[in-house]
């Protein structure tokens, strides 16, 4: 097996594979969306009464505000139990195994006070302990539009878990993968019509054909010409072939946590999964 790191970002990574089969990859890609632990908010309390006063600019009274919205408040949980919280590599070790014992869990406070009139936001999701580093990464995530007099007092809790018991435990987003590509052009006229949509200097000569053999390049060639699937001409001199020991992955997380401790914490669950199931076997024999 061979692995090459094509892009490593902080939430995006692309790797290709050389000399595996097409299960191996999928399953590192299943292991990304169900078995990867991470944080989420999961007991959310709301305050209900009074959440203050105001003074009423029509009528100069003074009135309360009130622990309500145009949402149901199971809906608004359920907004908040959907955003992503920072999950770094330190808190992992500390708590990864603490899923299904409450009496292990982190004690990660999370609070959120809004008056109307606004729009609450997720960036008005404010880490209790004022940890810099547990503030919640996408900050104009709208939550709720609270109008005059009324206001939303919140604090929830976050908790470990994985996406085998709810997607909002989900970090890694869209896991994808496809079998490397070479794409071939011969040369005749039907040929410009292909160099027209992607530019020939893409593509390099190779006796008779004009060739695209690096499979992120030929991978967006392909897409783009598409568009000529109707054109038996520009198709007939087209010619697409595909190793099955081959294959490009890409994934994005949804800023949880970063893409190399995402990958690496699939991987490492991936391989406990292995190892136990090897275990059971030989238990069997």
């Amino acid at each position: 097996m061979k692995i090459k790191i094509l892009e490593m970002n902080d939430y995006s990574a692309q790797i290709e594979f050389k000399d595996v089969n097409y299960s191996f990859v999928n399953s590192i890609r299943r292991s990304l969306v169900s078995m990867v632990p991470c944080l989420a908010l999961h007991e959310i309390d709301f305050h209900m009464g009074s959440l203050g006063s105001y003074v009423d600019e029509e009528s100069g009274d003074e009135r309360e505000y009130e622990s309500i919205s145009a949402m149901f408040n199971e809906i608004v949980a359920h907004r908040i139990g959907m955003l992503p919280i920072p999950t770094d590599e330190k808190t992992i070790e500390a708590f990864g195994e603490s899923i299904g014992d409450d009496s292990k869990q982190p004690d990660i406070m999370y609070s959120l006070h809004k008056q109307g009139p606004c729009t609450v936001y997720s960036g008005d999701l404010e880490p209790v302990s004022g940890d810099s580093s547990l503030v919640i990464p996408e900050t104009n995530v709208p939550l709720v539009k609270l109008a005059r007099g009324q206001a939303i007092l919140v604090y929830a809790k976050a908790k470990f878990g994985t996406a085998r018991q709810h997607t909002k435990w989900q970090c890694a987003v869209a896991p994808r993968f496809y079998q490397a590509p070479t794409i071939s052009v011969s040369s005749s006229k039907a040929s410009k019509t292909v160099f027209n949509i992607v530019d020939k200097k893409n593509f390099k000569k190779k006796g008779n054909k004009h060739v695209i053999d690096n499979p992120v390049e030929a991978y967006e060639a392909i897409r783009k010409i598409e568009q000529l699937w109707n054109n038996e001409d520009a198709k007939n001199s087209i010619e697409i072939s595909r190793k099955k020991d081959h294959f490009i992955f890409e994934f994005e997380t949804n800023g949880a946590m970063t893409a190399k401790l995402a990958l690496e914490q699939a991987l490492k669950a991936l391989n406990g999964h292995c190892n136990e199931f090897a275990s059971a076997i030989d238990a069997t024999a």
